[in-house]
């Protein structure tokens, strides 16, 4: 992980994190709708997002390029949610999904709530080890068929 290093995004961050967000599900193409550019934008400045930046020693990437990015923001009922976390394909399994998530979960002040496909059992699995829990089942969440957990995490598990 020291090829890489997790910073608060800036507002000029934004192009180079909707790219990663175009390329980072390859496995999704035909369920996976990616932020647009102006979305990005307006997280960058008003959200908190993260971005993991290559060294300047690393090969992997350009420096200008994000390995990876966080974004999550406040709820109406003071919660923060976990909109999104995705690693660039050529930087997986250096720890980086890893490293944003401990940086989030350590940056928030209250409860932080993510969903997640319940029958993606690797996914519920990570963000259990990570001391989220299952709120509740939502059916039909986005779309009829499209089930998700409601998970949540209280800041206990994490120094």
């Amino acid at each position: 992980m020291s090829e890489y290093k997790i910073e608060v995004a800036a507002p000029q961050d934004f192009l180079s994190i909707a790219a990663l967000d175009r390329i980072a599900w390859p496995d999704a193409p035909d369920t996976f709708i990616p932020d647009g550019e102006h979305v990005w934008r307006v997280w960058c400045e008003y959200a908190v997002v993260l971005i993991a930046r290559p060294s300047s020693d690393t090969a992997s990437l350009e420096s200008d390029c994000a390995a990876g990015a966080l974004v999550m923001f406040p709820t109406v009922a003071g919660e923060m949610f976990l909109h999104k976390i995705m690693v660039h394909p050529s930087c997986r399994g250096a720890g980086i999904g890893t490293a944003l998530m401990q940086s989030a979960l350590r940056r928030a002040a209250s409860t932080v709530l993510l969903t997640v496909d319940p029958q993606n059992s690797p996914a519920v699995r990570l963000y259990e080890g990570f001391g989220f829990y299952v709120r509740e089942k939502c059916d039909g969440f986005y779309r009829p068929h499209e089930d998700r957990y409601l998970m949540e995490y209280y800041g206990t598990s994490l120094a």
